[in-house]
């Protein structure tokens, strides 16, 4: 698809901003996806998706014209470090941020656990040995006051 002709099937000129271009895609999706169109046949579902699919596709064209992948090829990781889902080439891509996921929060709640284990059997501890009676058999002294 050639750029005159996205402009045309979105109803914007050839040298639209992306601003424009993407209010006329949004336009144009809410008339032609095929979600809305709840009581649609099986046949004009098909054809909604078709419309939908060129929609896409010319908005893909007008705004990045040289990054525009084909429609069902494969999708390779960028340089930016978008790649796509482990398994599935041609599914969503996702981000790898750096400090975001479970491995360093994994690594805080053992460390926490750790130290509520180590905790509780020092208090144990102290309170075992605080209620004993002396290690050489010789009877506790009372000193209770009267």
């Amino acid at each position: 698809m050639t750029r005159i002709e996205a402009a045309a099937l979105l109803g914007v000129t050839a040298d639209a901003t992306g601003p424009d271009v993407q209010k006329a895609f949004l336009r144009l999706a809410r008339r032609v996806h095929p979600d809305v169109l709840p009581n649609a046949t099986a046949a004009q579902r098909r054809e909604a998706a078709e419309r939908f699919g060129a929609l896409v596709r010319a908005r893909g064209v007008l705004l990045d014209p040289g990054s525009a992948p084909a429609y069902g090829s494969p999708v390779a990781p960028s340089p930016s470090g978008w790649a796509p889902r482990a398994g599935d080439p041609t599914g969503p891509r996702y981000r790898a941020v750096p400090g975001r996921g479970l491995g360093n929060s994994l690594v805080v709640l053992v460390l926490l656990a750790f130290l509520l284990v180590a905790l509780v059997t020092v208090d144990d501890a102290l309170r075992t040995h605080a209620f004993d009676s002396p290690a050489d058999g010789a009877t506790p002294v009372a000193t209770a006051t009267p």
